[in-house]
């Protein structure tokens, strides 16, 4: 599990590191959204919402100020597009498409283990679909330390910022007033310096060279595809901890 991340916050920075376009209707269209989910009564935006709680925060948050993004916040995530690829905001939690009610939080649909793309239908019905890549700084981690739960953050040397394969899917709700993408980045066994911390998942690192073919599935083979999951970064992870 990627329980919390650190992004740059800086989307022309983003753009320019990774040669995308920014989707600026589609940042407009979060801030009308959350403006929006705002103005509701409790009891109108459970419905739409399809929450069997009153939310206990706001449904559109977007990174703090130091970068931290939490499942169910909003962050930058880089799809294919006719012109090359496209920056857009997206959930860090998918919400499939098509749903009722929103998925308990008890259930992990913010991280996607590369064994189960086949497995979980959450997954399956994205896998060779929708495909992005999300760019972050560092990841956060509980683990055991000293008898007690620590937090812990990994970041790897010699690069200043990491990017995971992730799937994502689209969201509307049955009025059509509220709609969102939402995404769930790729984890695998973890390099033998995560491990020693004692956290058994990482978020994959795909290697540059091959986030094209990675966000153009159709264009691919599973076995194609499987290859770039296998074919990553061989990186060291630095760690420091977090509390």
């Amino acid at each position: 599990m990627c329980f919390s991340v650190q992004i740059d916050k800086n989307i022309k920075n983003l753009a320019k590191r990774f040669h995308s376009e920014v989707d600026v209707a589609s940042f407009h269209q979060l801030k009308n959204m959350r403006n929006y989910a705002s103005s509701l009564e409790n009891e109108k935006l459970k419905s739409i919402m399809g929450l069997k709680r009153k939310p206990k925060t706001e449904l559109f948050k977007t990174p703090e100020d130091d970068g931290r993004v939490y499942p169910g916040y909003f962050a930058p995530v880089i799809t294919a597009s006719e012109k090359g690829r496209t920056i857009l905001p997206m959930r860090y939690r998918v919400r499939p498409n098509g749903s009722d009610e929103e998925i308990p939080s008890k259930y992990n649909v913010f991280n996607a283990r590369v064994d189960s793309l086949e497995k979980r239908q959450t997954w399956s019905n994205l896998f060779m679909r929708n495909h992005g890549i999300f760019p972050f700084i560092k990841f956060f981690e509980w683990v055991e330390h000293k008898g007690r739960k620590e937090l812990i953050n990994f970041s790897p040397d010699e690069y200043e910022v990491m990017w995971a394969p992730c799937l994502w899917d689209f969201w509307r709700s049955s009025d059509e007033k509220i709609f969102f993408h939402s995404f769930a980045l790729i984890t695998d066994e973890p390099p033998k310096e995560i491990e020693e911390r004692g956290h058994d998942r990482c978020p994959i690192f795909l290697k540059e060279e091959h986030i094209d073919s990675w966000l153009r599935p159709k264009e691919r083979s599973r076995q194609e595809i499987y290859s770039l999951l296998r074919n990553i970064h061989d990186v060291h992870y630095s760690y420091e901890w977090a509390s």
